[in-house]
């Protein structure tokens, strides 16, 4: 338990990003503000037009609602194609793993909801806005999709690409909408998808840190047989003519 710990502390991503979050919390409860409140009271174009088509649809997309399917459905196809509980685990933990921070973060904070147009931690109203669940989301759950999807080379490079652009785009589209909406102050989104790299970050590493094993003997179904390449010892021709 010592060496995984010691593992985990040691990763230089997460530790990048654990220095970035805990920046943008303290930066979070007094000095971004003016930003936060600058984005929170901006005009609203379209607002009657527009709000109810992207609390229904743009803002779902980043939701767990959403987005732990398509985990769910790629975890499982994998571990079906390689007879290997890995992904799913991989994806369970890593979700487990971003909840608990989210939540503990929120809960411990309690910041009031941009709708109260007061962006101060430790409110009175009761409120949990910071950081984003939806940004984490976007950046954990997403990003483990692409994670799985490379470490086990499901698709083409090219196609990977694709698929990180989107997941970008995502986490820009779900930030826009939030602030848009008023779900969330913009320093929110930001820790919000912040917390959710570096969940990521630590999942990764731990995949790295456990020995690769199979679980052929005890895999409850087929699945696709693993390609052994058969090395044949070429054959020798030999014409002996007196």
């Amino acid at each position: 338990m010592s060496e995984i710990a010691w593992g985990l502390a040691s990763d230089k991503t997460a530790i990048i990003l654990a220095v970035a979050l805990i920046t943008m919390t303290v930066l979070s409860a007094g000095p971004l503000h003016p930003i936060d409140n600058f984005v929170n009271t901006a005009p609203r174009p379209y607002w009657d037009e527009m709000r109810q088509f992207l609390i229904l649809w743009p803002d779902t997309v980043a939701s767990r609602a959403v987005a732990l399917p398509v985990l769910t459905a790629t975890a499982l196809q994998l571990a079906y194609w390689h007879r290997s509980w890995r992904p799913v685990v991989l994806g369970v933990g890593g979700v487990f793993g971003m909840v608990c921070l989210v939540a503990s973060m929120k809960l411990l904070l309690a910041r009031n909801h941009p709708r109260t147009f007061d962006p101060a931690f430790f409110g009175d109203h009761g409120d949990v806005s910071f950081p984003s669940g939806h940004g984490a989301n976007a950046t954990l759950i997403y990003g483990l999709v692409l994670f799985l999807i490379i470490r086990y080379r499901a698709v083409r490079p090219h196609i990977v690409r694709r698929l990180g652009y989107c997941i970008v785009g995502i986490a820009i589209l779900q930030s826009m909408v939030s602030a848009y909406l008023h779900f969330h102050w913009f320093t929110d989104l930001v820790t919000g998808m912040i917390a959710g790299g570096f969940a990521l970050a630590l999942t990764i590493r731990l995949d790295r840190m456990i020995p690769e094993g199979r679980t052929t003997n005890w895999w409850p179904w087929y699945g696709r047989a693993p390609k052994i390449a058969e090395e044949r010892p070429p054959r020798l021709e030999c014409a002996a003519r007196d």
